[in-house]
């Protein structure tokens, strides 16, 4: 018939049109659309100048990573869902196409309707395409910024860190020295020739008690074993003091009996036990290798304190000084030098 003859050269235009109007650019969605567009780079963090400012572009950067980490776990989810529409409508569009001419049998009713399901799967697929590529394209970004933010956070850090351990030492240092001076005092004054003395190292004894001033001439002395003495006037020590020059490793031991007042580093660094004998009565033994007693522990007389501290060949060598009260005084005499 002339109608049938005309109607079947217009069927594959008339597929074409249907498949051209429906097919299009993709144009992501709001969503998507706005994380596509990355935030602006955080300038440079200027240098800090005081640990408040550390503190504050570290709490700047640490925000800045906790929304970057809440964006990319928000990401995950999204880009699954995506992916696996894909999955589904990429088997739905294989079906399709492959039935190829099948509904032609259908009539052309069939035929328009198979090609706009084919059409709109293919457009849906494209949708899709482009929203993984948004999707893939943020998280590499998050990626990206969230390395150049751990990387201009790590020196901040360390910086820091640095501060806060030199504070704890200045704290640490304030609070030995502090310590130091609430156990007596300081002042100065002068010495003696050198003279070798040898100490008795029998332990600890039990000394009749005695007021520590009756003990001037006989204290015992505070190196075991054989010293070479110096009388010193050391910067910084508050007073005239003796340096005792062992030829070995000699225990320190307290001159007379006593509670443990100080004990810890002093000075530069010095291992420092401070004995309270009593109505203002104090003795000093620095510069020990390691100390054996704490703070409030009560010695006898020739109770171990320490060690001497070890200097590999050079004589090991123990400061020593009396003191009563803030008052510095020369232990010599009190030695029986």
């Amino acid at each position: 018939m002339p109608t049938t003859s005309r109607t079947r050269p217009a069927l594959p235009l008339l597929m074409a049109a249907l498949v051209a109007g429906t097919a299009g650019a993709y144009v992501p969605g709001s969503s998507l659309g706005r994380r596509a567009s990355p935030p602006p780079e955080s300038a440079p963090a200027p240098a800090a100048r005081s640990p408040e400012e550390f503190d504050r572009l570290l709490r700047r950067l640490d925000a800045e990573e906790r929304d970057l980490l809440a964006e990319l776990d928000a990401v995950g989810p999204e880009l699954k869902l995506v992916s696996q529409r894909m999955l589904a409508r990429g088997r739905a569009y294989y079906r399709l196409v492959r039935a190829g001419l099948l509904p032609v049998g259908g009539g052309f009713d069939a035929l328009v309707d198979h090609a706009a399901r084919v059409a709109r799967l293919r457009t849906s697929l494209g949708r899709d395409l482009a929203a993984r590529s948004v999707i893939e394209a943020r998280s590499a970004e998050i990626g990206r910024r969230l390395g150049a933010l751990r990387a201009e956070r790590a020196p901040l850090a360390a910086h820091r860190e640095a501060i806060e351990r030199a504070r704890e030492a200045m704290r640490e240092a304030d609070e030995r020295r502090a310590a130091f001076e609430r156990a007596f005092g300081s002042s100065q004054p002068p010495g003696f020739a050198p003279v070798a003395i040898y100490g008795a190292d029998t332990g600890p004894v039990d000394s009749p008690a005695a007021r520590f001033e009756e003990l001037r001439g006989r204290l015992s002395f505070p190196l075991a074993g054989r010293a070479e003495v110096t009388a010193v006037d050391r910067l910084g020590a508050g007073g005239p003091g003796l340096e005792l020059r062992s030829s070995r490793d000699a225990a320190v031991r307290s001159v007379a009996p006593g509670r443990v007042a100080f004990a810890d580093v002093h000075g530069d660094g010095d291992e420092t036990v401070v004995i309270d004998h009593g109505e203002g009565y104090f003795s000093v033994y620095a510069e020990l290798q390691e100390i054996e007693v704490k703070v409030g522990d009560a010695v006898q007389e020739r109770s171990r304190l320490g060690w001497v501290k070890r200097r590999g060949a050079r004589p090991a060598v123990l400061y020593f000084e009396l003191r009563q009260g803030a008052t510095p005084i020369d232990p010599a005499s009190w030695l029986g030098l």
